[in-house]
């Protein structure tokens, strides 16, 4: 996965969670550690945060980090930072919270992009994270800032799906959810 890069989105507010679950014990370790565990097949990983332990965590494992000062500006502010940073000719848009999303996942997103098409994950028809993003689309990733996510960038072209299982589809978002 040479030419593309991953970026975890990890600047969200948890207000549901009412404290930032990724840094909450799941399963034995923090919830932003399964993200990471994911982005050591990357040679090149960017973690967009206001978090400053999560940015610790992540340049310890060597990833680059963009601090996000206006994590109020939405999801849409994170990915522009992310894909700003981004110099290789893919990136796949990845949130910090699906603890189950696998590797193979990201794996076959990479193997079926084409550098044309947009990648992207669905669940019995919803499209969902991740998102694989070619270089063609970063400037109009670059002028996000809401809270709608990269979805808004497919506009009417056409795009290629990853099934997700129902498993891995799952995102925590409450703490029961952790429990």
């Amino acid at each position: 996965m040479n030419n593309i890069s991953l970026i975890i989105l990890a600047s969200g507010f948890s207000r549901r969670f009412v404290s930032n679950k990724l840094l909450y014990e799941f399963h034995g370790k923090k919830l932003i550690e399964y993200a990471f565990d994911r982005a050591s097949a990357f040679l090149d990983v960017i973690v967009v945060t206001q978090y400053e332990k999560i940015k610790e965590m992540a340049e310890t494992l060597g990833y680059r980090v963009i601090m996000n000062d206006h994590p109020e500006y939405g999801q849409g502010h994170s990915i522009a930072l992310g894909v700003g940073a981004c110099m290789n000719d893919a990136c796949i848009l990845m949130v910090a919270d699906m603890p189950y999303l696998k590797l193979d996942t990201l794996k076959e997103m990479v193997s079926i992009q084409d550098g044309k098409h947009i990648v992207i994950c669905e669940y019995n028809g919803i499209l969902c994270n991740p998102m694989l993003l070619p270089k063609r689309y970063y400037d109009k990733a670059k002028q996000l800032c809401n809270d709608k996510g990269a979805k808004q960038i497919i506009g009417d072209d056409l795009y290629l799906t990853v099934s997700l299982s129902h498993e891995e589809f799952m995102d925590i978002d409450e703490k029961t959810e952790v429990a």
